[in-house]
């Protein structure tokens, strides 16, 4: 008799054929298989990840747990199949989505999105979790995701003209700002996009909203620092020593500030005269790849080999809890009147490159901005900056 193969060989050599729905696996760090679809349909790309886990065979009690494991999961790519035929077929969909609640989507969709390689920060998970609590403000906790049609999205863009601010440890109840109801909205429609792909809902809804009605973003203006005010950054005294290093770092490299306070000794390398911080950036996941002038390296705090082991953090005493009312006071004592926060460093790396000649290509680059459209803002703010030095010879003549 021939030997059977054990669950997770029978269900990769199943799998090999061409559909629109696979299911996969991933191998956890403890030895676990996660399982999730591979969804391709109407030229899109997504993964549901269905929290269904295989184990190591060691014994036939877990022969038997993937066995029941592994049912149920080509059950659920079974319905996913079966729901894409019928889509296409035009009929009404049978699958029964009728009970499942908005909020219950909007939920697991953050809890996708705060998985580890998920590429999303836990600001991410947080702007999603504020974005059902509106949701629960405007229509309850009740509202089927069958129930959410146009009438539903254009109540909830007039709810968000004058939402006031939900989160607990805000004083007083202030209307939200006209960016915030931008990116609630855009949120929004983002896990619409999710039910969709999911089977939950035939269409988004939101696209039956008229441009004009959608929450707009507000143009921002960018503050950054002139070369001559980073001079006076630099001469000045700050008590708080470890945060004008940082800042000043962060002018000389155009990283973020969750960045330059997760960076580690490990993620400097150095190669002879050549210092290069090589990263993941939190807020996209992405590796990137910045090149260290002296500058740079001018503000980094001394390291003692012999105590400071590779993981240890750069700016290891920095804290979040007073660095923008320390940074507003040091800012002040240079006489600088701008609105400075930490992200303005980055801002002034930007500026200050391609204002002294680098090609937007490379500030791109450099910033690791994933589209080249956002390094062109600062192009703009650049030629805003050429215009306004040319009109100052009308003042004159």
């Amino acid at each position: 008799m021939k030997k059977t193969k054990n669950v997770t060989q029978y269900a990769q050599s199943v799998l090999k054929r061409k559909e629109p729905v696979k299911l996969r696996e991933k191998v956890l760090k403890n030895g676990n298989r996660s399982l999730y679809l591979d969804v391709y349909y109407e030229g899109q790309r997504y993964y549901e990840f269905l929290k269904m886990y295989l184990v190591p065979e060691t014994d036939e009690m877990a022969r038997k747990q993937n066995e029941l494991t592994l049912s149920g999961a080509f059950f659920i790519k079974a319905q996913r199949m079966k729901d894409f035929i019928i889509r296409k077929s035009g009929l009404p969909s049978p699958m029964a989505y009728d009970d499942v609640r908005l909020t219950d989507v909007v939920q697991a969709y953050a809890n996708e999105r705060r998985k580890p390689g998920a590429g999303e920060t836990e600001g991410r998970y947080g702007s999603v979790m504020t974005l059902k609590m509106h949701l629960i403000e405007y229509a309850g906790t009740e509202v089927k995701i069958r129930q959410v049609d146009r009438d539903f999205c254009m109540g909830f863009v007039n709810y968000l003209k004058t939402a006031k601010n939900l989160h607990k440890n805000m004083r007083g109840a202030r209307q939200i700002s006209a960016g915030t109801a931008h990116l609630k909205y855009s949120i929004f429609r983002s896990v619409l996009n999710e039910a969709v792909r999911k089977g939950y809902i035939e269409k988004n809804p939101t696209k039956s909203v008229p441009l004009v009605n959608r929450p707009k973003k507000p143009d921002t203006e960018r503050n950054f620092l002139s070369a001559d005010e980073v001079k006076l950054l630099i001469s000045t005294p700050c008590h708080y020593r470890m945060l004008k290093q940082a800042f000043l770092f962060s002018c000389f490299t155009g990283l973020r500030k969750s960045d330059v306070l997760g960076l580690t000794w490990k993620e400097i390398l150095v190669d002879g005269d050549k210092w290069l911080i090589y990263k993941r950036i939190q807020k996209t996941q992405r590796w990137l790849s910045v090149p260290l002038s002296e500058q740079a390296r001018r503000w980094l705090p001394k390291r003692d080999l012999q105590t400071m082991s590779d993981e240890r953090k750069v700016f290891s005493s920095m804290s979040n809890a007073s660095l923008s009312d320390n940074l507003r006071k040091w800012v002040a004592q240079a006489g600088i009147k701008k609105h400075v926060s930490f992200h303005s460093a980055r801002h002034t790396f930007a500026t200050l490159e391609l204002s002294l000649g680098a090609d937007l290509y490379t500030v791109s680059k450099l910033l690791g901005h994933t589209n080249i459209s956002t390094t062109q803002i600062y192009a703009k703010v650049i030629d805003k900056q050429k215009e306004n030095a040319v009109g100052l010879l009308d003042n004159i003549f």
